[in-house]
């Protein structure tokens, strides 16, 4: 199957989710994603926040989390901007938040941070594969984000379901260190 072929199978999946699948699911991947991740070797991870209505995976329970667990570590959050790019802003508990035309939540008035600076990025996703190549909404913004990072930085996907077999990929296209699903923890080289 093509990449718009498996986007949209697994769109309308989970959509069809009801809402007790959502939480059970979203349950066990924000409790498999805090305790596999080192939180405390982190200076500053990257989040993305849930667009809750389209049932993306909620991001929400692991950012409590680390603000409860571990005050130094800093959280950074994506907004999309006009030249179809991510600009990334410190999330605080003072960021105000408003959503954007596609429905995403969007920090107001932040100041831009250094992509050079992220360890860790908890990015969405839609499906992937058994060696970590992701689908997600098609226009490429996490790919040219992931392209700018550094080398080590670390890059989680979150996923309600199990991974295809194969995806054809583009030469753009960045994989994934690790996938979390309710399942378990996908892990690749």
């Amino acid at each position: 199957m093509d990449k718009n072929s498996l986007r949209r199978s697994y769109l309308t999946t989970r959509e069809s989710l009801t809402q007790l699948e959502i939480a059970s699911k979203n349950h066990l991947i924000n409790q498999r994603l805090i305790n596999f991740v080192p939180w405390g070797n982190m200076g500053l991870v990257h989040l993305y926040l849930p667009v809750l209505d389209q049932n993306e995976v909620d991001t929400m329970p692991t950012i409590t989390h680390i603000r409860s667990h571990y005050e130094q570590l800093k959280i950074a959050v994506p907004k999309v901007e006009p030249a179809q790019e991510l600009s990334h802003h410190l999330l605080t508990k003072s960021t105000k938040l408003e959503s954007n035309l596609w429905g995403i939540p969007e920090p107001v008035g932040n100041s831009i941070i250094d992509v050079k600076r992220i360890d860790l990025v908890i990015a969405p996703l839609i499906i992937f594969d058994k060696v970590g190549h992701r689908i997600g909404y098609g226009k490429g913004y996490y790919d040219r984000f992931l392209a700018q990072c550094r080398t080590d930085t670390k890059k989680i996907g979150l996923c309600y379901f199990d991974p295809v077999e194969k995806i054809d990929i583009e030469p753009t296209d960045i994989s994934m260190n690790s996938v979390i699903t309710p399942e378990g923890v996908w892990e690749f080289d």
